[in-house]
């Protein structure tokens, strides 16, 4: 007996709940594009044709919006509708991303709306992006912010710089500031990217300088190409 009653009465449940979902009206393509259109605020939105539900579905979505918007500091933020607690919360957010500003170095950092902790933890973060910076020779590299330890590195880093511009053959190689070592060293790779050059058949070769194996070699290959 016990088990026919809990089957009849699962089978009742069930039933309710076909009836409730078929009375319950389907919402179309249409309204789920208008209801998307009217939570992001476009103008394909009809107010008219939203349910009571779509209505607290856009009102919610409009909300964060324009909460959204505030802690961004967007101009479409509304503050006029928020509440004390969103209006906390929006403050929070504002400085926060004022502070990641400042440490990333995004636009004009304002110091007075910083912390004492913050203001020595972003002045730090400036003047590790200085170095790094000057370290790898960029204009926005400011010298006259380097200690002068760290003016030192910067010298070391600016002669490696140069020596590796000479290595690969670009134009603005000093190549007064390179020691014997590595000028022989520089020479070396000029004639191995020359005679590269000549094997590839580039234009930039020149053959003047290649060597008699080197000159045969080329004339060969040449040769074989033709073939």
């Amino acid at each position: 007996m016990k088990t026919t009653s809990r089957t009849f009465v699962c089978l009742a449940i069930m039933i309710s709940l076909v009836s409730l979902a078929r009375s319950m009206p389907a919402q179309s393509p249409d309204q789920h594009k208008n209801l998307f259109a009217c939570k992001n605020g476009w103008d394909a939105c009809d107010p008219s044709a939203l349910t009571p539900a779509d209505q607290s579905e856009v009102a919610a979505a409009r909300r964060a919006q324009n909460i959204s918007a505030c802690e961004n500091g967007w101009s479409s933020c509304n503050r006029s509708t928020l509440s004390e607690s969103e209006l906390a919360g929006v403050a929070v957010a504002v400085h926060r991303n004022a502070v990641s500003a400042c440490w990333d170095g995004i636009g004009a950092c304002d110091f007075a709306k910083l912390t004492a902790s913050e203001a020595v933890g972003v002045a730090a973060a400036e003047n590790q992006r200085n170095i790094t910076d000057c370290w790898n020779g960029w204009p926005s590299c400011k010298l006259s912010k380097l200690s002068p330890a760290e003016l030192s590195d910067m010298e070391v880093a600016r002669h490696r710089r140069n020596v590796t511009e000479c290595w690969d053959g670009w134009a603005s190689c000093d190549r007064s500031t390179l020691t014997t070592v590595e000028l022989n060293a520089v020479i070396v790779s000029d004639h191995q990217r020359n005679y590269m050059a000549c094997v590839r058949g580039f234009a930039e070769c020149d053959p003047s300088t290649l060597t008699p194996a080197e000159l045969q070699a080329v004339t060969a290959g040449k040769s074989a190409t033709l073939r």
